[in-house]
């Protein structure tokens, strides 16, 4: 009887010992994913194709999958996505500033776990989303941008 409980208790230590040498291979694989999120110290902020008074983040890349563009006579707008590794808050207030900077005003904001921040300018509407995906290992961005063509058209003519 001794030795099936040693046999068995040996069985269980050498399971014990293959899960915990695969799981701590899983999470070196883990971990290697984690850094391929870091961004490079050359990543600068850039103004995405479409959008040149909305500057992005160089830790952000555009998620053309989720992106939409529309450009007609009267009317430009669209939705664009983009991704990456960095703080919620650190890339709202990057925004505010950014924003700010580029001719925006900031109208609006909602804050708790995600963020939403809304500007406008003369004709245009931007809303920023910002949210938490892949249990904090990524964060996602969709800026939703508008312009009113006609609008600005006739406002410029009606200046003059």
């Amino acid at each position: 009887m001794d030795r099936t409980r040693t046999t068995s208790f040996l069985t269980i230590l050498t399971l014990a010992f293959f899960i915990l040498f695969s799981s701590g291979c899983a999470m070196l694989q883990g971990s290697e994913d984690e850094t391929a999120y870091e961004p490079a110290p050359e990543n600068a902020p850039y103004y995405p194709s479409g959008m040149v008074d909305i500057q992005i983040p160089g830790e952000l890349s555009e998620n053309r999958e989720d992106s939409l563009y529309i450009d007609t006579a009267s009317f430009i707008g669209g939705i664009k996505s983009f991704s990456g590794r960095v703080e919620i808050n650190s890339l709202s207030d990057f925004f505010v500033t950014t924003m700010e900077k580029n001719g925006w005003k900031k109208v609006g904001n909602i804050q708790y776990k995600n963020v939403l921040l809304a500007f406008s300018k003369p004709n245009k509407t931007c809303m920023i989303s910002i949210f938490d995906a892949a249990y904090g290992m990524k964060t996602k961005v969709y800026i939703y941008v508008t312009q009113d063509i006609e609008s600005s058209t006739f406002q410029e003519g009606s200046l003059q």
